[in-house]
């Protein structure tokens, strides 16, 4: 989906839906699971991370991006899109499928309603947010002069 597309409200309303029936430590742990074991880069990334501190960091990020889809504010993600940049924990677009990917896993097994229609929503409110972050990503490199 083109971060232009617009979210219908009630999209974002049933992820947001979804996201409450999820959220709790399990539902986190679970999350972090799932991505770690997606990938060594990833494995690697964090292989010095507060786990509590970060659980807390994510549960911010997530409504963040539901945010985001609402209000297509670029300040609502900056300092999250700059953190994952290529200055600092260096997060490369082909990165973010595989927290889509490990995310929609999680609330799957979490989300006693997930369907078809939980699925998509979650994936259509997401989209925008990941897309302004990925982007950052290729922004940041060519204000680097790289």
């Amino acid at each position: 989906m083109a971060s232009s597309a617009v979210v219908p409200a009630a999209t974002i309303h049933i992820a947001e839906e979804s996201y409450r029936r999820c959220q709790s430590e399990p539902f986190f742990r679970a999350f972090y699971r799932t991505l770690l074991a997606s990938n060594e880069t990833i494995r690697t990334m964090f292989a010095r991370t507060d786990f509590d501190r970060q659980i807390k960091l994510l549960q911010h990020s997530i409504g963040l991006l539901f945010v985001y889809a609402k209000r297509r504010n670029p300040a609502i993600l900056e300092r999250i899109a700059a953190r994952h940049g290529r200055r600092d924990v260096n997060v490369a677009p082909e990165l973010y499928p595989l927290f889509v990917e490990s995310l929609m896993a999680t609330v799957k097994e979490f989300d006693p309603h997930y369907g078809s229609e939980v699925e998509q929503a979650w994936r259509m409110a997401i989209a925008p947010g990941i897309e302004f972050m990925s982007g950052w990503y290729t922004r940041d490199a060519a204000d680097a002069g790289g």
